[in-house]
């Protein structure tokens, strides 16, 4: 009785490790197989969705990928959802790169313009124009610098001549200085009173000869030296 029960026992340890061995083996096999496939497998070349978003730990959209206006556009948030950059195209299909302070305010602006060229407009605190640095419609660059308010202070370009020009501006936003050349291509000097009214005009004549022309505030003419 106890050698038939002692070789039951013989038998069902070989049994058990007999499926010990055939388990690990089978394990072992898999992951082999895992590792391999894993290695050979090809990562994929290309992911098409209309939208793509990267979210925090919070759900929040930290950045989306979408479309603006038909064409492609990124735009970056903080952690509050408020802008922080945005990459977008106007109407008229031409880039456009804002940037904001967080809160909600735009500080700068990089964009196309109309007929070819870039312009920038770095903003104020209140998301007013302070800086403009952009083309005129002769691709001639201008600078253009304003008050708190968005009133020009002083504006650097060309005449119609495609000569220099420079314009100064008061606190009301009237002209008030202005240097440029004439057509002649000679220097000007015009001055003008708080309403913009001009008062003088000092230039050259057709002989080359300094001339100053005066004005009163309704812009009639009073007097010109030389006569």
């Amino acid at each position: 009785m106890n050698t038939n029960l002692e070789k039951r026992v013989l038998q069902l340890e070989r049994s058990v490790r007999f499926y010990q061995l055939m388990f690990s083996t089978i394990m072992l096999a898999a992951l082999v197989f895992g590792v391999m496939s894993f290695k050979n497998r090809q990562v994929q070349d290309k992911i098409t969705a209309k939208v793509f978003e990267v979210v925090d730990d919070n759900g929040k959209v930290l950045v989306n990928l979408s479309s603006y206006n038909g064409n492609g556009a990124i735009t970056t948030f903080n952690k509050e959802g408020n802008y922080l950059v945005d990459m977008v195209s106007n109407t008229s299909g031409f880039a456009n790169v804002n940037l904001y302070d967080g809160k909600g305010k735009p500080t700068m602006q990089l964009y196309n313009v109309k007929g070819g060229g870039g312009a920038l407009a770095i903003k104020n605190k209140d998301g007013k124009d302070a800086v403009m640095l952009s083309l005129m419609t002769s691709g001639t660059g201008h600078l253009s610098l304003n008050n708190s308010n968005g009133s020009s202070l002083l504006w650097l370009g060309e005449t119609t001549e495609r000569n220099g020009d420079i314009k100064l501006y008061n606190k009301n936003g009237k002209q008030a200085v202005r240097l440029a050349c004439t057509d002649l291509s000679d220097g000007s000097i015009e001055l003008f009173n708080t309403t913009g009214t001009r008062m003088m005009y000092a230039t050259t004549d057709v002989s080359g000869n300094g001339s100053v022309t005066t004005y009163n505030n309704t812009g009639t003419r009073t007097a010109r030296l030389p006569q």
